[in-house]
């Protein structure tokens, strides 16, 4: 199915990225219309917990020619990020359509057939093309079903049902989970008084604010960091004869970064009791930095290590096994009587229920998720591109820079490798990250903190893409130890 010229091109999903992506195809002179099933643009912003910030800074996080038109916080607050987005559709003049549902997709010789539901009723539209942006993050969160959890006289919630901090107050809270939102979760219980006890089969890896007085984004995501970062391809002959060549300087980069990363840990515990040193050593993972450098990566909430040293948070270091009327139960035998238990266990792997169900099979068959050609292109399914499936640290550059590509194959400016070839590229990259990167679902949904190899891969244009999958064939496998 080749795109036709002049057809408009449908986006699936108004969270930020897809609103980038609509911005980017309008601006090279297609039609692009925006698809949001629910009231609010913005995607997992729109259905964020209570005082959340923004890890990245407010700079790396805007439109690249519609910078902030208002000064945010540093780490921007929800409340700006989705002001920011509905201002930048304003001002650029996008067609986003909120309410209106996708349910489903046909498969024709002219395109996309398109079926959408809002108050009105259901409708068709051609498409020539279809962008698909329904996010990583935007599925339900990961609620397991534990023996035990019918009789549990407390109350059982995801982060998402956080709307305001007061759930928290005076309450015996169990936070489960080590990801970005557990450990926000641990800390704004601590902060409203709460008794918390922090349950979690492994700590992580967590990045500090501020690296020996510099804010972390300078020293890791300058341009010295990233080529110091490891990655399935290297798209300059320097990196490669770098990671290839020279990886005791690699590893040795990596291995200071994480003692410095350890000091500023301890620091915490200086002059404390044992007690206080235990609950500390027991949040500090056993495993290298670069295993955890991944999507769910988390920066350190402010309070978190200090709040653990303090004893104002219970690090428990075990998996939880069920429920009794009154305490959550762990595997070690050990049960933490509670009021109120917090799921924060990520979400779950992306799902796309408006597709043809051949698609859906080719698309959600992996436990980590769909591995893309460029993070962009599925090989076997024609007229479809994804937006959003190259999440990293730099992600609004990132998708810019992917749509910038997939406007010049649409004019047919880029010829795309053979199925096959595209799909050794897929494999190989799969098989890196699985050997290189811990899981979570989304990890082949990702380029994670390799986003400056993929930029610059991206920006390479059509020689790059065509050796993307050899780039980096020499280079070595290896499998995570513990």
């Amino acid at each position: 199915m080749q795109y036709k010229n002049g057809m408009p091109i449908a986006i699936i999903g108004a969270g930020i990225l897809g609103i980038t992506t609509a911005h980017i195809l309008q601006k090279n002179g297609f039609q692009a219309v925006v698809f949001e099933k629910s009231e609010k643009m913005g995607g997992v912003w729109a259905v964020a917990y209570a005082n959340i910030h923004l890890q990245n800074i407010g700079e790396q996080y805007h439109l690249s020619d519609f910078p902030w038109p208002f000064t945010p916080d540093l780490h921007p607050t929800e409340e700006q990020i989705l002001n920011y987005w509905e201002q930048a559709v304003n001002h650029l003049k996008l067609d986003v359509r909120l309410n209106h549902e996708v349910i489903e997709l046909k498969e024709t010789e002219e395109g996309w057939l398109l079926r959408y539901k809002n108050q009105d009723g259901v409708h068709e539209q051609l498409f020539g093309y279809v962008v698909i942006s329904v996010g990583q993050y935007t599925e339900g969160k990961y609620k397991p079903e534990f023996p035990g959890i019918e009789d549990f006289g407390g109350k059982i919630i995801t982060e998402r049902d956080v709307h305001t901090l007061d759930i928290f107050d005076n309450q015996r809270v169990v936070i489960v989970g080590f990801g970005k939102s557990a450990l926000d979760m641990a800390t704004f219980a601590a902060k409203q008084g709460a008794q918390v006890n922090h349950v979690f089969r492994t700590p992580r890896w967590l990045i500090p604010e501020w690296i020996l007085g510099v804010h972390f984004t300078y020293p890791l995501f300058s341009r010295f960091g990233t080529v110091m970062m490891t990655s399935w391809a290297h798209p300059t002959a320097i990196e490669r004869f770098l990671h290839n060549r020279l990886g005791f300087i690699v590893s040795a980069f990596w291995d200071l970064i994480a003692s410095i990363f350890r000091f500023q840990v301890q620091r915490n515990v200086s002059g404390k009791d044992q007690a206080a040193q235990g609950r500390i050593k027991a949040v500090q993972p056993d495993h290298k930095l670069l295993h955890d450098l991944r999507s769910a990566t988390a920066v350190a909430p402010e309070d978190y290590y200090p709040f653990i040293a303090e004893g104002k948070i219970s690090p428990r270091r075990a998996e939880l096994s069920g429920f009794s009327p009154e305490a959550v139960k762990l595997k070690n035998g050990c049960e933490i009587p509670c009021d109120l238990v917090v799921l924060s266990l990520g979400s779950q792997t992306p799902i796309f229920p408006f597709l043809p169900d051949k698609y859906r099979k080719m698309l959600e068959i992996e436990p980590d998720g769909v591995q893309l050609y460029r993070h962009l292109l599925h090989p076997r399914i024609p007229g479809i591109a994804f937006a959003g499936f190259n999440h990293g640290y730099m992600h609004v550059p990132a998708v810019e820079i992917a749509t910038q590509w997939l406007c010049a194959y649409l004019r047919g400016e880029l010829e795309l490798p053979s199925c096959e070839n595209m799909e050794k590229s897929i494999e190989y990259i799969r098989e890196w990250k699985r050997a290189n990167i811990q899981f979570e679902p989304s990890r082949s949904c990702a380029i994670n903190t390799r986003f400056q190899q993929y930029i610059d891969i991206m920006l390479k244009g059509k020689d790059s893409g065509l050796r993307l999958g050899n780039q980096s064939r020499h280079q070595k496998v290896t499998r995570m130890g513990r």
